[in-house]
This record gives C-alpha cells, sequence and structure tokens, in this order.
C-alpha cells in the first residue's frame, strides 16, 4: 500500500468517525477544485440546463459541481430568453476561481481576454465601428481588428454598411505584431452554429419526411437543396411527374420549395448523401390513367425524346409513352427514328398496351396506319358487297319483268 493510499484510508476512517464535520468539508472542497481545475478557460463545454432563477441559468456538465452562466448571455436581440430548463446548451468556461463562469463568448475588455480567446479559439465581442471594400472594422476593447468581406456571413455579404454600430460576436484568426494585427471573422461563428443546428437536425430526420428547404445551387443533374444546414439532392427526374431536361427550366437558386425524404446516406460524414424528391409531393397522374389511354385508342401527343431503340410520346403531363423503332414506319425499314420523327412533332399513335405496374405504355404510329388501311380495305369490301347485291337484285328484277310478259310467271 502507497503512503497516498494510507492517507486515504485514515481520512475516510476519521471522516467516518464524525471526529470532525470541518476537516469533512475541507476534503469536500479540494476535491471540488480539483474537478474544476480539470476544466480551463476558454475551454467549451456542453451540458443540460438543470435550474434557473431571476438572473442565472444552472449547467449540469458532468462535473460534481453545476457550471453558473448570466441570463443576460442567454436573451436574444428582442430581450427573450433562448432556452429553458432541460435544453442542452454549449458554453466556454470564462472562470474557474470559486466555480464555473460560463459565456456565450469572451468579452474584449483587455488585451489578456483578446489573447486568451484566440489561443483559446473562443468567441470575442467586438464592436463595428467601420467598413471598406475590404470588409469590417471592428474595435476589440480598444483595439482595432479587420473582418475580411469573406468572413462576415457564411455567403456573400452584399450589404457590409449595415453592420456599422453593431456589437458582434467573432473569432481571432490571427494575432500579430504585438496586437496591432488583428483579423476576425464572424462566418467562423455562424459555421459552428450550423453544425450545432445541422446535428441536431439529423437526429429527428427520417425517410419519409416531408420538409420545406431553400434551393442553393442548380446543376445539369439536379439542385442542391439547404434543408436547416445540411444539403440534400433534387435528382432532375424527382423535380417533377413532368419531363424535365433542364433544371435551371423550372427552378430557381434561392427558391423555397417543399421536398420529401428519400433515401439518406452515411450522415455526418463527408459521403452523407440525403436523397429528396419534389414531384413525390405532387398528384400522381398515374392514377387516372384509364381516362388518358386505353388499349386500342388512337391518340394524339408530342415527340418528347429519340433514342436508338424509339422515340418517346407524352401522352399527358408527367405520361408518356413508347414507340418502339419497329413500330413507327410500316412503309420502310429505319435505322434510327431521328429518320422520320424530330423531338417537339406531333403525332398519332395506337395504344397497344398498357402496364399499369410497370408504368410502361406501348405505342405504334404503324398500327394507326395499317388500321386505318384496314378499315378502308373493309370499306371496300362493305361497298363493293352491297353494290354485288343491287346488281343482284336489278338482274332478279328485269328476270322477273321478262317472265311476266312472255306470260310464264
Amino acid at each position: 500500500m502507497s503512503d497516498s493510499e494510507k492517507i486515504e484510508d485514515l481520512d475516510k476512517k476519521y471522516i467516518e468517525d464524525g471526529s470532525t464535520q470541518e476537516f469533512a468539508t475541507l476534503l469536500e472542497q479540494e476535491k471540488t477544485e480539483k474537478e474544476q481545475k480539470d476544466v480551463s478557460v476558454g475551454q467549451k463545454i456542453s451540458g443540460v440546463v438543470q435550474k434557473m432563477d431571476d438572473s442565472s441559468a444552472f449547467i449540469d456538465f458532468g462535473g460534481r459541481s453545476e457550471a453558473v452562466i448570466d441570463l443576460q448571455e442567454l436573451r436574444d436581440a428582442s430581450g427573450e430568453l433562448s432556452i429553458k430548463e432541460g435544453d442542452k446548451l454549449e458554453a466556454y468556461v470564462a472562470a474557474v476561481e470559486g466555480g464555473i463562469l460560463l459565456r456565450k463568448s469572451m468579452k474584449s475588455s483587455s488585451r489578456q481576454a483578446i489573447r486568451e480567446a484566440y489561443e483559446n479559439a473562443v468567441p470575442i465581442d467586438g464592436k463595428i465601428t467601420g467598413f471598406n471594400k475590404g470588409g469590417l472594422v471592428v474595435n476589440l476593447g480598444g483595439m482595432r481588428a479587420f473582418c475580411p468581406m469573406s468572413q462576415i456571413e457564411m455567403g456573400f455579404c452584399s450589404e457590409p454598411e449595415s453592420y456599422a454600430g453593431k456589437t458582434q460576436s467573432f473569432k481571432v484568426l490571427e494575432l500579430k505584431n504585438g496586437g496591432r494585427n488583428i483579423v476576425v471573422s464572424r462566418r467562423a461563428i455562424l459555421e459552428e452554429e450550423a453544425a450545432v443546428a445541422a446535428k441536431a437536425l439529423r437526429a429527428t430526420l427520417n425517410v419519409g419526411d416531408e420538409i420545406k428547404g431553400t434551393i442553393t445551387r442548380i446543376e445539369r443533374f439536379g439542385a442542391f437543396v439547404d434543408i436547416g444546414g445540411i444539403e440534400g439532392l433534387v435528382h432532375v427526374s424527382e423535380i417533377s411527374h413532368k419531363r424535365v431536361n433542364d433544371p435551371n427550366s423550372a427552378l430557381n437558386s434561392g427558391d423555397q420549395i417543399d421536398v420529401k425524404i428519400l433515401d439518406m446516406e452515411n450522415l455526418g460524414s463527408n459521403k452523407e448523401r440525403i436523397s429528396l424528391s419534389m414531384k413525390a409531393l405532387l398528384p400522381d397522374p398515374w392514377s387516372e390513367i384509364h381516362q388518358v389511354a386505353r388499349e386500342g385508342d388512337v391518340i394524339s401527343g408530342k415527340v418528347v425524346s429519340l433514342q436508338n431503340f424509339g422515340a418517346f410520346m407524352e401522352i399527358a403531363p408527367g405520361i408518356e409513352g413508347l414507340i418502339h423503332i419497329s413500330q413507327i414506319s410500316g412503309e420502310k425499314k429505319i435505322g434510327t427514328p431521328g429518320e422520320v420523327l424530330s423531338v417537339g412533332q406531333e403525332v398519332q399513335a395506337r395504344v397497344q398496351q398498357v402496364d399499369t405496374v410497370q408504368r410502361r405504355i406501348s405505342l405504334s404510329i404503324r398500327a394507326v396506319s395499317e388500321f386505318a388501311e384496314q378499315a378502308a380495305a373493309a370499306q371496300d369490301m362493305s361497298d363493293y358487297q352491297a353494290k354485288e347485291k343491287e346488281l343482284a337484285g336489278q338482274a332478279d328484277n328485269a328476270m322477273a319483268d321478262a317472265l311476266r310478259r312472255a306470260g310464264l310467271a
């Protein structure tokens, strides 16, 4: 047994014997001070709001004692509290002497505070005193700092002048030449807040959820949508039931849209993929397909796509049928559909088959002409038979007349 273990056993026995309450109190204070020293000024910690009084909130961060934060740190621009008991909170350790004191950001009251903010990557408050084409001029407790344009907002800042006179929180990116060269960033804080919000959002997302989002950028294969700090993709095939060849023709950056989550993979990693759909929230045109096309019907439509194996014809918005290359022309054999058809051309086709399970419709242009030819041939035969019947009737009448004249009938 080591000397320290022997001492601890004696201390424990001394307390259990109740020989002195004062000694037990001193030991408890020593343990508490040790725990407090385990966190350092500038460290970012997270915990749960256990209780609140008129001036402070008490945070359980897993230690023996609770941390304290002034309620003024937690009020928004309108003076309303942004948290309640039971909420999670992240904050920075501002002091450990006499208890752990937390702040949402450091106050730039001294050069030492600025250095601590820089060394511990802790946000620090500064007042914006001016702006120019390069960025914002920031007063950090009497010291001049600069926030470049690229570090004001997460995107492009179109109105830097709107920040003049306001106090904002910044991260100190550079501290050089004894404080004569200080570069700060507001964007770094916004990105951290967005990352926290995104992590919380991921925990709530489920396949099948219907949510709102904002289009951030459009590519040829689809549109990227911000759904709350996380980006998902609406593939071009999921924009509309109607064929969309160019997403730019149907969508605009900045549009607010409703989407449905189709699939999610590797959430929170650099391979994160969230598949979204707009058309999943739209009425399904196939639900009334038999009012649009039935087998045997001859229908009109526009050619919307040409492929080597055939042409697709739009029957109704969101519904297309395939005219196989063998069903395009009956007069001659063609090598490609483009030899006789063009995109945008209006054509007539006969519905050969409707497969509601596979959502496929087979069409035939050739069948229309063949049907017309068969109908014409049938009409010719009908006309011929009627004529023959008429002639036979006339012959019978003539024979009857001749017999009557001869007195034989």
